[in-house]
């Protein structure tokens, strides 16, 4: 094997980081504590030193570190390039979640570094022709095992009118009919409060299930979307407590989203660090704060943590392995 590669041996720790609360967008169903701007992107030295913190660390437990780098906007970070120099990241598995607004030279210096850059299609905010160069681009480019390193998610915004729904999915079908690597993505009317989907009419759920040819159940769907379903036509956000028990009893949650008393290795396998640096098991918030990657004090072997959550929310998350 080259030695450009770490040992097969080694294992990957995912981490999803959290730099800033900046970004260019406002996106209506993007709730503020995500794009206010109060918490501003670390000096780049406090980066770089934190990221090599963390990548040397986990190699001294035989582990290799895969980023996931999310916002806000991660490519507004001045030192996003700094840190992907000084990471070393032998495999390149990391990730770029990004809205695609950086210009074609920023990511001709940066995507190299990424084996995967998942652009979200914001309706209302993004320059359709800038996103098409962009993927042009990237999907020229391979990664080492020779795939694609870019995924279009269309941000399903719906509005009482319609045409938000009516704007995303007129480019989902001109992404499709280009052949670009194209999904469509569910939102929520609060990221930080598990999962409530906006207000969808039926007719696009439906559409949306079709397209990733998967069946659904409108009771099962809305209650994982904190949603009621009214049999017609449209989920409504009016659920109520004792609906969630009477859901919960009549219908148990699907198992995969269950893991109340599994042990899980979020903590082990993989971590999330904050806009301040904190690292965490999961952004589900079990157990404490393991430490802080910019003081350099952060308990990197864990022991699985038993899961006291009813439902695991986040799709990161769910990553993580678990067992009884």
């Amino acid at each position: 094997m080259s030695n450009n590669y770490p040992e097969e041996s080694r294992k990957i720790t995912r981490i999803q980081w959290l730099f800033a609360n900046v970004c260019n967008y406002n996106c209506s169903y993007c709730p503020k504590i995500l794009h206010s701007s109060r918490v501003k992107f670390p000096d780049e030295k406090i980066l770089t030193d934190a990221i090599q913190y963390t990548v040397s660390s986990l190699r001294m437990i035989d582990r290799e570190p895969a980023f996931e780098f999310v916002g806000g906007e991660p490519t507004l970070n001045p030192g996003l390039l700094a840190m992907c120099q000084r990471m070393g990241n032998q495999q390149l598995k990391n990730k770029l979640t990004t809205n695609g607004s950086a210009d074609i030279k920023w990511y001709e210096e940066h995507y190299h570094y990424f084996s995967t850059i998942e652009i979200s299609y914001h309706i209302g905010w993004a320059d359709q022709q800038h996103i098409e160069e962009l993927v042009d681009f990237l999907i020229a480019q391979e990664d080492y095992n020779g795939n694609k390193k870019v995924q279009v998610r269309i941000m399903m915004h719906c509005t009482n009118e319609d045409n938000k729904w009516a704007n995303a999915i007129s480019v989902y079908k001109q992404f499709k009919a280009k052949g670009y690597p194209v999904e469509l993505k569910l939102l929520y009317s609060n990221f930080t409060k598990g999962f409530q989907y906006l207000p969808y009419k039926t007719y696009q759920l439906d559409y949306y299930f079709k397209e990733r040819g998967e069946d659904w159940d409108p009771e099962q769907t809305m209650y994982l979307g904190n949603l009621q379903y009214d049999g017609v036509s449209r989920a409504r956000h009016d659920i109520t407590k004792e609906d969630v028990d009477k859901i919960r009893k009549d219908k148990p949650i699907k198992e995969n989203w269950n893991f109340y008393g599994h042990r899980c290795n979020a903590g082990k396998d993989q971590f999330v660090i904050d806009q301040k640096g904190k690292v965490w098991r999961g952004w589900c918030g079990e157990d404490r704060s393991l430490g802080n990657v910019l003081y350099r004090n952060v308990s990197w072997q864990n022991d699985a943590w038993k899961c006291t959550k009813p439902v695991c929310r986040n799709g990161f998350d769910q990553l993580a392995t678990k067992f009884k």
